[in-house]
């Protein structure tokens, strides 16, 4: 999938990486391949592909997506929360992580639901001595209510695995 590299592809690239959904070993090809494309790349995309450090590559993105001319943005908590789903999906984190990194994101930022939705269930997984029978129920509860917010960053983290898998490959 080629990205149209505006504003609003840069806010989701912002919100992988901040969740940790992808880093360096999944943009530094990419990037590369940005900068041999064009004769004169967006600079964020060269002080991307320069930096390892996620918090670094976080501030170089949203520098770019909240620079002027400014734009208005769908919410992006519940982009965020799909991203933490992806990668408790992936294996990544567990799902008490998942609960409670959902959680502490969604406290006091607009969401589609309250941090209570997943504080509430955290508590009960742990008062179930982390079921895996109420796992699979809550799993199920939050991939419905995050189902389209889900599939739209699938679509952006997709091709990211192939570049990630290229950076491992060239890399040994």
């Amino acid at each position: 999938m080629k990205f149209e590299l505006n504003k609003n592809f840069a806010h989701k690239l912002g919100l992988m990486l901040e969740s940790r959904l992808i880093w360096y070993k999944h943009y530094d090809l990419w990037c590369e391949e940005i900068i041999d494309q064009y004769n004169e790349p967006p600079f964020w995309i060269i002080e991307l592909a320069a930096t390892k450090y996620i918090p670094n590559a976080v501030r170089i993105v949203n520098y770019y997506v909240y620079s002027e001319p400014f734009e208005k943005f769908d919410t992006n908590n519940d982009l965020y929360v799909a991203c933490l789903f992806i990668r408790y999906e992936r294996n990544e984190i567990s799902w008490a992580t998942f609960l409670g990194n959902a959680g502490k994101y969604t406290d006091g930022n607009d969401a589609k639901v309250d941090c209570s939705y997943f504080y509430t269930m955290l508590n009960d997984y742990e008062d179930t001595e982390f079921s895996l029978k109420l796992e699979k129920v809550q799993n199920k509860k939050v991939y419905n209510e995050f189902y389209p917010e889900i599939k739209e960053m699938q679509q952006y983290y997709n091709p990211f695995i192939s570049y990630f898998k290229d950076y491992i490959k060239n890399n040994r």
